[in-house]
């Protein structure tokens, strides 16, 4: 299979862990299959499949941005039809103007209230997205929807255990980390993602 590549924000290893562990608990209610804690990520850019060879030029389309992003709170449980369960931020397109409700997916608030979200994950997703137009490649193009993915293929509809696991947010990581991540035939469901993040040494925050 060819390696399918995306753009996302990592949370610190210790949200990433906490993530896991809800994961984990999910997964058990709704018999599917949890995602590792290392896996753990919120995608910004979807490129698609692509060849092996071309991971260079992906990686170089992060070059001059920071490769840390402030603290942002995940504070909502939801899923996209029955086999899928994420944990999202109170403002899933990055932009509190922005957002609207979404036939698509249900989510159930938790508590406490969430945090003020500042616009930088859609700032951050447009620029993104204008340097790969400007280098002929082509990604997908739908709404920007942030969300952690959790548990996949899950067998039984149980959105009560939304309800049930909402004490375990709000998840709070310190701080994100912009990388590219890939899909590949060496994927397993321990380790689905191989990632390689953002230069350091750039200003943090920077758009």
């Amino acid at each position: 299979m060819k390696p399918r590549w995306f753009y996302a924000l990592r949370p610190d290893a210790h949200a990433a862990a906490q993530l896991g562990a809800l994961a984990a608990r999910l997964a058990a209610s709704v018999d599917g299959r949890p995602l590792s804690a290392g896996d753990m990520h919120l995608t910004l850019v979807f490129v698609g499949e692509r060849p092996a060879e071309d991971e260079a030029t992906l990686a170089g389309l992060l070059a001059d941005l920071a490769p840390h992003w402030p603290a942002m709170a995940l504070t909502r449980l939801g899923t996209f039809g029955r086999g899928l369960y994420w944990a999202g931020p109170t403002h899933p397109k990055g932009e509190p103007q922005a957002d609207t409700a979404s036939p698509a997916s249900s989510a159930s608030p938790a508590s406490p209230a969430p945090p003020t979200l500042s616009a930088w994950p859609a700032q951050l997703t447009a620029q993104l997205q204008q340097r790969l137009r400007a280098a002929g490649i082509a990604f997908d193009e739908r709404t920007l929807h942030l969300h952690a993915t959790l548990v996949r293929g899950a067998r039984r509809d149980a959105r009560s255990a939304l309800t049930a696991l909402a004490g375990a947010l709000p998840i709070e990581p310190d701080s994100w980390t912009l990388a590219l991540g890939c899909s590949d035939a060496a994927s397993t469901p321990q380790r689905r993602y191989r990632w390689r993040e953002a230069p350091a040494g750039q200003p943090h925050w920077a758009v």
